[in-house]
């Protein structure tokens, strides 16, 4: 047993270890395409913006399938880890602050900002009750990973339609188009994707633990 739980300890080591430097270079590209000013549509579709939020997690769920070869690492964390990690989404207080000078529309900040922060402060009372495997700390998981997805969902939706772009049928005299820039343009193409990521592992893991669980029951039976 204790060789299992060694070998599982640098089995994680190892998935970390390789994870690490692509989120690091990721992040770097994320960076160099918001100064670049790569993104903005300029009155066109936001195809910007729709490449940098899906080619990741399109190179995620193929990476899934492979192995993990690449972001495997994010799967060999533990439910609680991942959720807590999630912590970060308490930054869209900024999203708030962008809408209160002027910067960012409010169709866009006030859900965006308000549904990222609540995720974010919920982060790590969920995780900790599910650490502690405190009654219905499972189903709160799980509500809370689809609520964090919905939130993410309606985010991007209203970012790109309060957009100058040809989808932007809700811009206004402020529009959404400073996600395009750097820094804010490192939302839409680093931490919307990461965290998307993070709730598809831990939905995962979620998922993994309902079929043991069925399993064991039709043992017992």
């Amino acid at each position: 047993m204790a060789t299992q739980a060694r070998d599982d300890v640098m089995d994680r080591s190892a998935g970390l270890v390789r994870t690490l430097p692509v989120l690091v270079a990721w992040f770097f590209v994320a960076v160099w395409m918001g100064v670049r000013g790569v993104l903005g549509a300029d009155g066109g579709p936001p195809i910007g913006i729709g490449l940098a939020i899906g080619l990741p997690l399109l190179v995620f769920a193929l990476d899934r399938r492979l192995g993990g070869p690449l972001l495997g690492g994010l799967a060999q964390l533990d439910l609680p880890t991942l959720i807590a990690l999630q912590t970060f989404r308490v930054g869209g207080l900024f999203f708030l602050v962008a809408w209160w000078g002027g910067t960012l529309p409010g169709g866009f900040a006030l859900p965006a900002g308000l549904g990222d922060l609540a995720i974010g402060i919920a982060a790590p009372f969920v995780a900790a009750a599910v650490a502690a495997r405190r009654p219905g700390a499972r189903r709160m998981a799980l509500v809370w990973n689809v609520a964090g997805l919905l939130d993410l969902v309606v985010a991007v939706t209203e970012g790109v339609t309060h957009t100058r772009s040809s989808f932007g049928v809700f811009a206004g005299a402020i529009p959404a188009d400073a996600l395009g820039r750097y820094p804010f343009s490192l939302i839409p193409t680093f931490f919307v994707p990461l965290a998307i990521m993070l709730h598809v592992s831990a939905l995962g893991l979620l998922r993994r633990g309902e079929r043991a669980r069925a399993v064991l029951s039709t043992g017992d039976a």
